[in-house]
């Protein structure tokens, strides 16, 4: 959850998401894609570890939003984050479902421009995880999940809602199908065939980057032709990254183009174009007055 920044020494404000904001949805989705995959599809992931990370996440963004920015939150935000990170990160070490969450919260309070944050914090905190743990962090693999096609179906359709909502359409069919055109360069070029190459698309790897880290408002550009060329150029990245055998590609693809997001977003803004931000929020102010806006 991004906020304005305060001035020093004006009030708290209590902010919350409204029924509205996009984020309630997806944090309902992911929330049931967690307790399925523990009771019925048998995801190999560790409810110790799943729980270290929401609660690591959720108690330090609600920290670091009282002292930086003078906000009480409900954070949503980091509740994403943490379930992305416990569904994905895969580790015998229980401490880096300690550290990982913590990078994915202190990159949206420190590596910012003057405005906002422009990594995605999950995406940020399994990288780090990747480079900086000495091979104790893996990326859970896709068989695990299942291809179920029903399951993928039920994903792709939750996901594509959400798009609409956030105005994010247009890039994630921009990646998909800049995803199934390496595929297919892929196949042409001898790397094995329609299983392998586009097989990795029915299990939720794929499916919690495709509709959760890729299409973030925060970490994605402000205009609708940025974001196409953007999802193009990520899926090129991945395809080729994956030709020479370079595993979490498309992690590591998000990574490097959110590194250069600044760039585009004052290009954007120098030539006047500005997004209105999709996040829907209520706040409260400490002497009771009440809005509804987004931020």
């Amino acid at each position: 959850m991004d906020a304005t920044v305060q001035q020093p020494g004006s009030s708290f404000r209590i902010i919350i998401p409204s029924w509205r904001d996009p984020r309630v949805m997806m944090s309902v989705a992911l929330t049931l894609w967690t307790v399925l995959g523990q009771t019925t599809f048998y995801f190999n992931r560790d409810p110790f570890q799943l729980g270290l990370a929401v609660g690591i996440a959720c108690l330090l963004d609600v920290i670091l939003a009282g002292v930086v920015l003078r906000q009480i939150i409900l954070p949503i935000s980091a509740y994403q984050t943490a379930l992305s990170i416990g569904l994905l990160l895969e580790s015998y070490d229980w401490r880096l479902f300690v550290i990982a969450p913590v990078w994915g919260v202190l990159s949206k309070y420190l590596i910012r421009n003057s405005k906002q944050h422009f990594f995605n914090p999950s995406n940020f905190a399994l990288v780090m995880a990747l480079l900086l743990s000495h091979g104790r962090a893996t990326i859970a693999p896709g068989s695990q999940w299942g291809a179920d096609y029903r399951v993928s179906l039920v994903i792709a359709v939750i996901g594509l809602v959400m798009m609409i909502r956030v105005r994010r359409l247009g890039l994630v069919f921009a990646w998909v199908s800049g995803y199934v055109m390496m595929s297919v360069l892929r196949m042409a070029g001898g790397q094995g065939g329609a299983v392998f190459t586009l097989g990795p698309m029915t299990g939720a790897e794929f499916a919690l980057f495709t509709f959760s880290m890729l299409p973030d408002p925060k970490a994605s550009p402000p205009t609708a032709r940025g974001r196409i060329w953007w999802g193009l150029s990520i899926a090129v990245m991945d395809g080729v990254m994956r030709y020479y055998e370079m595993r979490y590609s498309m992690f590591y693809a998000l990574f490097i183009h959110t590194a250069i997001l600044p760039i585009m977003r004052w290009v954007s803004e120098r030539a006047g174009l500005r997004e209105v931000d999709p996040w829907k929020l209520i706040t409260l102010s400490v002497f009771g007055r009440r809005a509804v806006q987004s931020q």
